[in-house]
């Protein structure tokens, strides 16, 4: 019998500030998606061994393997100068609402 795969809800505050933070997004969406970890790594076409070591900010990653498994999985990626960083969150979380 298949093991049953708890989803991880996403974290709080979308900021993303290192390699562990940008895993626990990943591994998040994959648990939400009830993937097991080979058959994300497959559907991302990257190695089990690449994407576990992405989820678990063991080491970085390339842009475009990154870019790939955000969206095999349906991670957006927004960048925004710092300065107006505030301004960004305060209208996600409003949209939130």
């Amino acid at each position: 019998m298949a093991r049953k795969i708890k989803p991880t809800p996403l974290p709080d505050c979308p900021v993303v500030e290192s390699v562990e933070a940008f895993g626990v997004f990943i591994r998040s969406l994959r648990t939400q998606q009830q993937l097991r970890i080979d058959d994300a790594a497959a559907l991302c076409g990257v190695s089990v061994q690449l994407l576990s070591d992405l989820e678990n900010g063991r080491r970085a990653v390339g842009l475009d393997k990154v870019l790939t498994v955000a969206h095999q999985l349906g991670l957006a990626i927004l960048a925004v100068p710092k300065s107006e960083l505030p301004q960004a969150l305060s209208c996600i979380q409003s949209a939130k609402s």
